[in-house]
């Protein structure tokens, strides 16, 4: 094949493309790449950095806030006040008790758990059982969970209930929950002390 020379300068400058698009294909579009990886990166850095400035330069009003509510906040206040575990656990039971039965539901079992260090507190806890509505449900655990003293819900379990004999469908009774809690108060530990 013989091309003519104005030809041959076409498929020279074709070659020519081509060869600059493998070159450009192989070499410099992975470093054009990193280079705009780097780009977005360092650009995400400085995103960063200019947030934790503002941070940082808010930290005295928050240190201030910390230090207002340590010396208005008394914990004493959100302990348990009683003389051992034992009449503690008693007295969150009686608490349990009169908020479930307060709410409509009804307490099927309470089973104290052993007393536990938490720090320079004992934590005393129940497991408890109910079975109650849904609305009352709310209830207790808004109550129980905004009370004073403090009361924590470690664990909750819904289970829906099938209907009690005698209720037929739609009436009050096919829809109540069996529900199962472990919830904890504490009390100081010099109150509380460690059983041997």
């Amino acid at each position: 094949m013989n091309f003519s020379p104005p030809v041959r300068r076409v498929l020279a400058l074709l070659l020519l493309l081509l060869l600059a698009a493998i070159g450009w294909r192989l070499a410099l579009a992975p470093a054009w790449q990193a280079w705009q990886a780097d780009a977005q990166a360092l650009s995400e850095q400085r995103d960063a950095l200019a947030r934790l400035r503002a941070l940082a330069a808010s930290r005295a009003r928050y240190e201030a806030a910390l230090a207002e509510a340590d010396r208005t906040f008394d914990v004493s206040e959100g302990l348990m006040a009683a003389p051992s575990g034992t009449l503690a656990a008693a007295d969150l039971q009686q608490q349990v008790k009169a908020l479930v039965e307060q709410a409509g539901g009804m307490l099927l079992s309470v089973q104290p758990i052993d007393a536990q260090q938490a720090g320079p507190f004992a934590r005393i806890g129940l497991n408890v059982r109910i079975v109650t509505s849904t609305d009352a449900l709310q209830q207790v655990l808004h109550a129980l969970e905004s009370s004073v003293p403090i009361v924590v819900i470690d664990e909750l379990l819904i289970l829906a209930r099938t209907a009690t004999r005698g209720a037929r469908r739609g009436e009050a009774g096919a829809h109540e929950l069996d529900v199962r809690l472990q919830l904890a108060g504490y009390v100081s530990s010099a109150e509380a002390p460690e059983p041997p």
